[in-house]
């Protein structure tokens, strides 16, 4: 046992330590300052540091510090503090995190593969918001292990050297951990001229579950509480390759080519071509795309009365997906099929946000979408938008305008108000929609009024089939409450009430949703919801609704287990009552496990009970065999069982190579390789 006078000189040596290393231990009862108000002048290094993880470089001497980290959503202190430095030089920003831990044995870092999201690991994360506008944030992170891991604000293909590569480096210290990052200039979008980024820092500490920021963002996470990096000199000719040039080329076996026609041997070719001639204007063409190599989505079984919403992973659709609006009654890109080539640009100025595409696909269809926005602050928009499709059965037009806003009262309102106009088929149509919301700390409330004409007919939009020729109103009350000590960990509660009348004044539906979870302590989330109201369905056309009204009465019970591991973890959901005019029954049984830092496994087990017995099983699998190789597969039983096994590797900064093999029921064995190549 130690003596108190060895406890003594350990306590002073330790105190000794942080102070050195500069760590600032705020007081209890302070708070920082108001996130907007946090500032950090970069100074300009005339020596880059070296990316090593190590902060001993002269660069980081005279570096811009950012001290006290503070838990937003909790309005607290974290267990443990962070300092960063920032710096910058030409070409580069720069940034070092000192991550204090006093149990530096338990920090985790299991991800190995890049841009594979880091989950729990201990990780710090830089987010940059180069146009100040609150709305366009790109974040970068590094894992204490060093895995990187990016989201590009706007929406970027994932291909490495195609958005634009960036380093990072940790390693470990007596302290704890410390990392640096450098980020090209190059690679961001912002408006030439341009002194003043938008900034904040965050760190997840992973033995204590904490998410800490340097600029405090409130509990309600106010994007325009972000802090600002000032005195940036970004010269006009930094962006030095204007073209991207990302051909590809596939050879296959019993694969279907772009109409969808299975080949016993195909072998083609194509090119996305990306030209950014400025910081905050890009330019893509695609010729020829290959989109054989998307993973098929998979949807749950549950019951639904509408068409599922699924991703599109198509690079181009993803490319500048934000600048193409929110609202997929609009403009859903799923419905625009593979295409011969494809044109598209994006760019935004101060206050102004523009985005335009078109695509040209077998059989002489057009599709095209431009949309426009001006940002009247921070708060503040409105915009509009077109999206039109001209196919042999019929041509199509969608002309929307929408305006939102919100008041530091927390009052938030919107509008919304749409036309199609279509020759060949029926589709002259109208919808609009009013919202008026308040939102405060842990409360959320939101009242939205909402009218479709019965042939209001968005070709390339996700609209639900029973809305056209209804009128109605939602309320909403949501309370979401993330505690800092106690045993209640998190807790959510929400309510929405749908009312719908037909054109002809009869009840489409009086619909209603409450229930909530509650995350304990020990990581075991519970959740109990009640659906039930009335509900009529839609007939065979818009306009036609049938006689029989459904009552929907079930009740959902949840449980999460292990909710904050980064190495199994568990659960089920089950919903019994009754749906859609008959008996209900459905559960999902569902868990993972990552066995070691470089292999994981993903299972899901489904039942449905409803107007049949409905069963899937899906089993996902991945070997990040090392950070350039990578073997995952996937097997799904409904029905009929299909198997996808995939092989990655990245060759070098600028190629990479795929290969998959999938079975599928009644088609023969499939095989498939492509090589990518990006050339500056």
């Amino acid at each position: 046992m130690l003596r108190a006078g060895h406890l003594a000189v350990a306590f002073l040596l330790t105190g000794m330590t942080c102070l050195a290393a500069g760590q600032a231990t705020p007081l209890a009862g302070e708070r920082p300052p108001a996130g907007h108000t946090r500032e950090l002048h970069v100074p300009v290094t005339a020596v880059a540091p070296v990316i090593d993880g190590n902060l001993d470089d002269p660069a980081w001497e005279d570096a811009a510090v950012a001290q006290q980290f503070w838990i937003s959503e909790q309005e607290r202190w974290p267990a443990e503090q962070t300092e960063v430095l920032v710096t910058a030089d030409a070409t580069h920003l720069y940034f070092a995190f000192r991550v204090y831990d006093h149990a530096p044995d338990r920090i985790q870092a299991l991800q190995t593969r890049r841009d594979a999201g880091l989950g729990l690991d201990d990780q710090v994360v830089v987010e940059l918001d180069p146009f100040v506008s609150h709305r366009e944030v790109s974040s970068y992170s590094v894992s204490a292990a060093g895995t990187q891991d990016d989201a590009i604000a706007g929406g970027r293909a994932r291909q490495q050297s195609w958005k634009g590569d960036w380093t990072a480096a940790a390693t470990r210290t007596a302290y704890g951990w410390s990392a640096e990052i450098a980020i090209p200039f190059s690679i961001l979008n912002y408006e030439e001229g341009a002194t003043t980024f938008g900034v904040n820092l965050l760190r997840y500490h992973n033995r204590t579950a904490e998410w800490s920021r340097w600029a405090d963002v409130t509990v309600q996470f106010l994007p325009e509480e972000r802090g600002r990096l000032t005195g940036l000199i970004l010269s006009g000719n930094v962006q030095a390759r204007p073209w991207t040039f990302l051909p590809f080329t596939l050879v296959g076996k019993n694969i279907p080519n772009k109409a969808g026609t299975i080949k016993s041997t195909l072998w083609t070719g194509g090119v996305d071509i990306r030209y950014q001639p400025q910081p905050n204007l890009t330019g893509v063409l695609s010729l020829n795309p290959d989109f054989s190599q998307v993973e098929s989505a998979i949807t749950d079984i549950n019951f639904n009365y509408n068409k599922k919403f699924l991703a599109d992973n198509r690079p181009f659709f993803q490319e500048g997906s934000a600048y193409f609006g929110k609202n997929t009654s609009y403009f859903y890109s799923n419905d625009v099929p593979n295409f011969d080539y494809g044109a598209k640009l994006f760019t935004r100025t101060t206050g102004y946000q523009l985005g335009a595409l078109v695509t040209r696909a077998p059989e002489a269809r057009t599709d095209y979408a431009v949309n426009v926005q001006r940002e009247i602050d921070s708060t503040h928009k409105i915009g509009g938008i077109v999206v039109g499709t001209d196919q042999s059965a019929y041509r199509n037009t969608l002309a929307a305008i929408n305006a939102e806003g919100r008041e530091t009262s927390g009052l938030i309102y919107g509008f919304d108000g749409a036309l199609t106009r279509t020759a060949g088929a029926p589709g002259d149509g109208s919808y609009v929609q009013g919202t008026l919301g308040w939102q405060r700390d842990f409360w959320t409330a939101y009242l939205f009024g909402s009218q479709y004409t019965t042939n209001f007919f968005p070709a390339d939009g996700l609209l639900d089939a029973d809305l056209p020729d209804t009128r109605g109103v939602t309320g909403y009350l949501s309370y979401s409450r993330d505690f800092g000590v106690g045993p209640i960990r998190e807790m959510t509660g929400s309510a929405t009430w749908k009312v719908r009348d037909t054109g002809d004044g009869d009840l489409q539906r009086n619909y209603a949703y409450v229930g909530g979870t509650i995350e304990f302590r020990n990581e075991i989330r519970l959740g109990l919801f009640w659906t039930g109201g009335q509900y009529r369905p839609v007939g065979s056309v818009p306009g036609a609704w049938s006689t029989t009204i459904n009552h929907d009465h079930y009740l959902t019970a949840s449980a999460d287990f292990n909710t904050r591991s980064s190495r199994l973890g568990y659960g089920v959901s089950c919903s019994s009552g009754s749906a859609g005019g008959g008996p209900y029954d459905y559960c999902n049984l569902y868990g993972w496990t990552r066995p070691t830092a470089t292999t994981f496994v993903n299972v899901s087990l489904e039942r449905a009970n409803s107007f049949g017995r409905t069963e899937q099983y899906v089993v996902s699998a991945g070997w990040d065999i090392t950070p350039r190789h990578g073997l995952y597969t996937r097997y799904i039983w409904n029905d009929g069982s299909q198997l996808r096994v995939a092989y990655t590797f990245h060759v070098s900064e600028r190629m990479d190579f795929f290969a998959v093999l999938n079975t599928q029921p009644g088609l023969p064995t499939q095989l498939s390789a492509k090589l990518v190549v990006t050339l500056p």
